[in-house]
C-alpha cells in the first residue's frame, strides 16, 4: 500500500504543478500548494533510507541517503528559507518534472514487484530513464542553488559572525557553495553507481 499511495502522491503533485503552470501561463515558479506537497512528499522519501537499511528494497542506504539529502536541502535549505529563488527560475520545472517522473517510475515497479507482477517496459524504464532524468534534475537543483548564492550576497542571512556564545560562526552562503562543490566528485559517482546497476538487472534479464 506504501508504494501505491507514495506513486499516487507523486502523480497528484506532478499533476498539480502542470496543471497550475497551464492557467498561470508560467512553468518557471510553483505556487504555495505544489511547494507544501513536494515539502510533504520529499520529506516522507526519508523513510526509503530505512527500507533500504531493512533491506525492504534493493537500493544502497548511501546512495538513497546522498540522493535524499540533495534533495531536502534543496527543498527546505533553498525553496523554503529563500522563497525568492523560486520566482521565474529554469530550476523550478527542472527539478519537479525530474523528480516527480522519476518518483512515479519508481514507485510503481516497486508496487509491482509486491505483487510479482514483471513488466518489462517498467523494468526498462526504471533502469533506463534516470539516464536523462537525473541531469536534468542536478542541473535543477544547481540552479537553484545559485540562485540561493546569489540570493544571499551581500546579506547576513542565516549566517552569524564570532564573537558569540557557540564562540564560532557560520556563513550560509558558503555553505551553499561547499554543498555545490561536492556535487562534482559525487554525482559523476552516482551516476556511474547506477549505471551498474542498470548493467547488472539488463544482463541477467539476458541470462
Amino acid at each position: 500500500m506504501g508504494n501505491s499511495h507514495s506513486f499516487q502522491s507523486w502523480c497528484y503533485l506532478l499533476y498539480t504543478y502542470v496543471s497550475e503552470a497551464l492557467v498561470s501561463g508560467s512553468w518557471l515558479q510553483c505556487g504555495p500548494h505544489v511547494e507544501f506537497l513536494l515539502r510533504i512528499f520529499q520529506t516522507l522519501a526519508l523513510l526509503e533510507v530505512i527500507h533500504a537499511v531493512l533491506g525492504l528494497v534493493r537500493s544502497s542506504p548511501f546512495t538513497t541517503m546522498v540522493q535524499i539529502s540533495s534533495r531536502l536541502f534543496v527543498v527546505w535549505g533553498v525553496l523554503y528559507l529563500l522563497p525568492e529563488v523560486k520566482k521565474q527560475s529554469i530550476g523550478v520545472p527542472l527539478i519537479l518534472i525530474a523528480w516527480c517522473l522519476a518518483e512515479i517510475i519508481r514507485y510503481i515497479f516497486y508496487a509491482l514487484n509486491i505483487c510479482n507482477i514483471s513488466s518489462s517496459p517498467i523494468t526498462w524504464l526504471r533502469y533506463s530513464s534516470f539516464l536523462l532524468l537525473y541531469p536534468i534534475g542536478i542541473t535543477g537543483e544547481l540552479v537553484l542553488m545559485c540562485g540561493a548564492v546569489q540570493a544571499l550576497k551581500g546579506t547576513d542571512r542565516y549566517s552569524f559572525a564570532m564573537p558569540n556564545m557557540l564562540n564560532c560562526s557560520f556563513d550560509y552562503r558558503l555553505s551553499i557553495l561547499a554543498i555545490m562543490a561536492l556535487y562534482i566528485p559525487g554525482a559523476p559517482k552516482l551516476y556511474m553507481y547506477m549505471l551498474s546497476q542498470r548493467r547488472k538487472v539488463f544482463k541477467t534479464k539476458m541470462q
